[in-house]
């Protein structure tokens, strides 16, 4: 599985990848795609290859009916990305995309953006706007006078580091204290439920709160994004505990 990559490099990589496997050569997938009236050459498929060819959907649709001819089997829009599990849409690993989002897209559905598909493709940590925008409103609150841009970034961090933050045991009383953490609040909200019930959930399946388990498995001194990486692991988790009925 490779990381983050642009529509075009992924493809590229498939069709070198594929190419190399079959042995064959640049001007045969060239060749495959003229007899659909393409006016493509070796150079034109080497240029795909390289990821620096404008990938229109003319130009996917003649590519997958090429290869599909040479490999003898019909071709989804969705294979010629091969195996990348995160997309980015523009140059410079900007706005990042799950690959089931642009799936789903292939297959017909509605072009929306879901709070849940854009990620952190170098930190594999999911973008959670609203929590953005409340970190940056709690950073107005703490200075008066404005951050720096050095400042916003060191206070970022440490709000990020505290939403992740074990707290204190917990008890076996899920509705002792309604305010939960960041990292709570967070997980509550993409599972749909109240804080007390993420709580009790927690409990019944680790015997420990979320942070507790996050710590856990992370390690005491792991970096905020690890701890994120693990919480977003545990959430589908008790979503999995969830639809069991538990």
């Amino acid at each position: 599985m490779r990381e983050s990559e642009t529509i075009s490099a992924a493809v590229g990589a498939f069709v070198s990848q594929m190419r190399r496997e079959r042995g064959l050569t640049l001007d045969q997938i060239a060749h495959a795609a003229r007899s659909y009236g393409a006016s493509w050459s070796a150079s034109s498929v080497s240029n795909i290859e390289r990821g620096q060819a404008s990938l229109t959907l003319p130009t996917l649709l003649l590519l997958a009916l090429a290869l599909g001819d040479l490999l003898g089997r019909p071709l989804t829009l969705s294979a010629l990305l091969g195996d990348v599990e995160v997309l980015t849409l523009v140059a410079g690993g900007q706005y990042p995309v799950k690959r089931s989002w642009v799936d789903d897209a292939l297959r017909g559905a509605g072009v929306t953006r879901n709070s849940d598909d854009p990620v952190d493709a170098e930190n594999d940590f999911e973008v959670d706007w609203e929590f953005e925008a409340e970190v940056s409103r709690k950073m107005g609150e703490m200075n008066g006078r404005g951050l720096t841009s050095a400042e916003e970034d060191d206070r970022f961090a440490q709000l990020l580091d505290q939403s992740q933050m074990p707290p204190e045991p917990a008890t076996r009383n899920p509705t002792k204290g309604n305010a939960g953490s960041l990292a709570e609040e967070r997980a509550a909200k993409k599972l749909g439920v109240s804080i007390v019930r993420l709580r009790q959930l927690a409990l019944d399946l680790w015997t420990r709160s979320l942070e507790e388990e996050s710590s856990r498995r992370a390690g005491p001194d792991s970096a905020p994004q690890a701890r994120g990486r693990v919480t977003r692991v545990l959430v589908d988790e008790i979503r999995g505990f969830m639809k069991e009925g538990r």
